[in-house]
């Protein structure tokens, strides 16, 4: 019998977090990417039957079906208060923190804010370094504020992003071919404009904040375990291998069958490494 994924939201500091939850046993809470939802874990849930541990995973604000954060809370840290007391309400008030691409940045700031709160940290095709680090800081965020402004973008982004995202699919889905019927949904739903400038708020978050959460790296006791694509050609995986190594004592594992959107397409290997690391730690 498969694991039953079951959708919920639950409010957090009046902020709305759309969330899925699979299975039973050890709490682990699951954070998508830079575009992404917490769709991306849904085929890793279907694989879990008898595993005993229990996938918690949201929507991050801003993205897909969560609020975004409101103006006054902290651009930086302000959303580890939004996980810290998911945790609480749903995860037992301690779990591991498995992330997936940028959210490897999510679950390092909140192993930093929050470490009581964190039994260890897992990481799947981690995105921590930034793919181009010559990347500047977007002033769209900012500008999508005004009324003006926000129209004109909302009419002008949808379009231009639609071609950036389509060629990152081609890149995630590598060495797969995206299948149409794929692109055709997520694609409009990655597109609309609060997702847009999710997915840019996001990005000057990681330039910003990326050299403090390196030197934080360093200091982490948390045990760690990180499975990288061998086939991945989104990201740089010797930059991502050398950034992960920052933490002490932590382990890297390639899969030589997965590219970078294994979790949808390896699913049962992500299953198995999650389960096998924690059991290890145990």
């Amino acid at each position: 019998m498969s694991i039953l994924e079951q959708t919920s939201s639950i409010t957090i500091q009046n902020i709305k977090v759309s969330f899925s939850e699979a299975g039973k046993g050890e709490s682990v809470l699951c954070l998508h990417g830079n575009p992404g939802t917490k769709r991306i874990f849904s085929d890793i849930m279907t694989k879990i039957d008898g595993l005993n541990i229990r996938l918690v995973a949201p929507d991050r604000p801003g993205h897909n079906s969560s609020d975004e954060l409101p103006p006054d809370k902290e651009e930086l840290w302000g959303d580890t208060q939004i996980y810290s007391e998911l945790i609480d309400k749903k995860l037992n008030h301690k779990a591991w923190i498995l992330g997936y691409d940028y959210g490897c940045i999510t679950a390092i700031k909140i192993a930093i804010k929050y470490p009581e709160k964190v039994k260890g940290l897992i990481f799947l095709n981690p995105l921590i370094e930034l793919n181009n680090p010559k990347e500047s800081i977007s002033n769209i965020p900012n500008q999508a504020k005004g009324a003006f402004m926000g129209t004109i973008l909302g009419i002008f982004l949808p379009n231009k992003y639609y071609d950036i995202f389509g060629n990152m699919f081609n890149k995630m889905f590598a060495p797969e071919i995206v299948p149409e019927d794929f692109s055709e949904l997520w694609l409009q739903r990655y597109t609309k404009f609060e997702n847009i400038v999710a997915y840019l708020n996001d990005k000057n978050i990681q330039i910003k904040i990326l050299n403090e959460l390196k030197e934080e790296m360093k200091k982490f006791s948390f045990p760690t375990f990180a499975l990288i694509g061998g086939k991945d050609s989104y990201t740089d995986v010797e930059k991502q291998k050398e950034a992960i190594s920052l933490i002490p004592n932590s382990k890297i594992e390639i899969s030589n069958e997965a590219g970078h959107y294994m979790p949808h397409l390896n699913p049962e290997i992500c299953a198995e490494f999650i389960k096998k690391n924690i059991i290890a730690v145990k």
